[in-house]
């Protein structure tokens, strides 16, 4: 199978690079696979093994230089399976004078396949002859060949562009495997049913795997860097569902949940499982005495105070950085904007952290979530006063003038603020939207004019610029600003696409879903009102009052 276009034309050390991102990435092409391990790898020259240095990183490094010093290199892999019982074995052959690269698998599930340079083109050959033999053709044609090809081609020549950090770095990764695999055996199913019987809102099967992973991350994390993993004792802080702290309870370790608010998963828990509804206040937390490692998934406000109240309270932690905010409560300012806002906030939390005199640590999970970067912080050396020294340092920065010299932390209320425009005083709204319609209708054509106006389309930067900052500030408080404005006002205004906001032709009773029979002649008709033009319907066709 070869590549006809020129365009898809690599160089010989565009290969190399390609084939060393797919000898350990081999999983990236075949969901089946969670992971690649190399085990072994041999050295040979003239058809001679010679095991001089050879190991996974001598192959990297020999897969990137242009002159070598050997002709073939075999590797040995174990293929850590996502849903099979076991682990597949696998022999890669990495072979410099005919520019190959074979990989075979002994499991019948599994297709071999042979990658080759020749001629300035990138060819892919299956070598699995089996009924199934056109799977695997199509595997090779439309997965193995565009991934490889994209491979080769993410580093220019001469760059020494470094390949992405690798995942699971911290634990042992088939430890990992395997216990997730259990785990999921062991609770997926009864957790879905729980979240079938409280008729929870939120997507069950991203919260019950992605806790699955985070809860064989952390067993296996505690037998890689505890003498006593079973002596570890969590506090889950921002514990939200209490679904982390309930699978590891029932894995055998004692820990608790706190939340400021109560969930309804909660009650389905086994009755001692210890989940709290109270607030973490930073400046006066208190927890039971057996604690020692503090965990924070996704722990939102409370995610940069996770390394300072660890080091107060002298415990280690493990903390996944979600929504950025400062120590303040306040949302988190970015200070490099050369990089993610999530990149940012996640080194702000690893200053937070050595700051607070901890050796941190940092890992790639792999979960069903964006915000997969974790931090962990295992020994602490600064003491509480040069902690606590830093903590107000950095509260004063946003010092306000009130109690305590003005550094108050403000984090999130029990009661949770609804943010869609209904808290807006009504005449506030009233007057916004009127002001955006106007700007909407074209003015060139008169209340006279023969056909109904419909005004213009405007984009949101367009309406934005016209309003006050006084007024974008009373709605952007309330409800994240314009555009949920303009969607509570559906009947009024349209989304046209490419941002663009226009006004909504009114439909006639006619043309109203069934679902909507109730809402009929509810309301005043805002276009019989405020158009020069009234409304084009008349009154028996308007859904809304004339």
């Amino acid at each position: 199978m070869r590549i006809a276009e020129k365009s898809n034309c690599i160089t010989e050390s565009q290969f190399w690079h390609g084939i060393a991102i797919l000898i350990s990435n081999y999983h990236a092409l075949n969901k089946q696979i969670f992971q690649v391990l190399i085990t072994q790898v041999e050295k040979f020259q003239n058809g001679q093994k010679l095991n001089v240095d050879s190991n996974e990183e001598e192959l990297q490094l020999q897969l990137q230089k242009e002159t070598r010093t050997c002709e073939s290199f075999k590797i040995l892999f174990k293929l850590l399976t996502k849903k099979l019982a076991n682990n597949v074995l696998a022999t890669g052959v990495v072979d410099f004078k005919q520019r190959t690269y074979e990989c075979h698998f002994p499991n019948e599930s599994f297709d071999d396949f042979l990658v080759r340079w020749h001629e300035s083109e990138l060819e892919v050959k299956m070598l699995t002859e089996r009924p199934a033999a056109k799977q695997g053709n199509r595997w090779a044609e439309f997965v193995l060949l565009p991934k490889l090809l994209s491979w080769s081609q993410s580093k220019s020549e001469g760059t020494g562009q470094a390949q992405p950090s690798k995942s699971l770095k911290l634990v042992d990764v088939e430890k990992y495997n395997d216990l997730y695999k259990a785990l999921k055996h062991r609770h997926a199913q009864r957790l879905l049913t729980y979240w079938q019987e409280v008729k929870e809102s939120t997507d069950p099967l991203k919260f019950i795997y992605e806790d699955l992973a985070i809860a064989a991350y952390l067993i296996t994390l505690w037998s890689c860097t505890q003498n006593e993993p079973s002596a570890c004792v969590f506090a889950d802080l921002g514990c939200g569902n209490g679904l982390l702290v309930h699978v590891l309870n029932a894995e055998g370790y004692k820990g608790y949940g706190f939340d400021i608010r109560k969930r309804k998963l909660w009650t389905h828990y086994p009755a001692d499982i210890q989940l709290f509804e109270l607030a973490i206040e930073p400046k006066a937390v208190s927890l039971p005495s057996d604690v020692n490692w503090l965990i924070g998934n996704h722990s939102d406000e409370l995610s940069p105070w996770l390394p300072v109240l660890a080091a107060r309270l002298r415990t280690k932690y493990f903390l996944l950085p979600c929504c950025p905010f400062e120590l303040s409560g306040l949302k988190f300012q970015r200070r490099n904007t050369g990089i993610s806002a999530y990149q940012d906030f996640f080194q702000y939390a690893r200053q937070l952290s050595e700051k607070c005199g901890f050796e941190t640590l940092e890992d790639r999970l792999k979960i069903p979530s964006t915000k997969r970067m974790a931090l962990i912080g295992l020994k602490c050396s600064k003491t509480y006063a040069d902690i606590e020294y830093y903590v107000q340092e950095e509260l004063r920065k946003y010092a306000t003038g009130d109690e305590d010299n003005g550094m108050s932390v403000r984090l999130r209320e029990k009661t949770e603020l609804v943010r869609n425009c209904t808290k807006v005083e009504r005449t506030i709204l009233d007057f916004l939207v009127l002001k955006i319609f106007k700007m909407l209708l074209d003015n060139s054509s008169g209340s006279e004019a023969a056909t109904w106006n419909p005004g213009k389309k405007l984009s949101m930067r367009e309406i934005a610029q016209s309003l006050t900052r006084e007024e974008l500030r009373g709605i952007k408080s309330e409800c994240g600003g314009i555009k949920t404005l303009l969607r509570n006002k559906h009947e009024v205004f349209q989304f046209c696409g490419s941002d663009l906001i226009g006004i909504r032709q009114p439909i006639s009773c006619a043309g109203l879903h069934a679902s909507k029979a109730h809402t009929i002649k509810r309301r005043a008709c805002f276009f019989k009102l405020n158009h020069p033009q009234g409304c084009p319907l008349s009154d028996e066709e308007c859904s809304f009052v004339h």
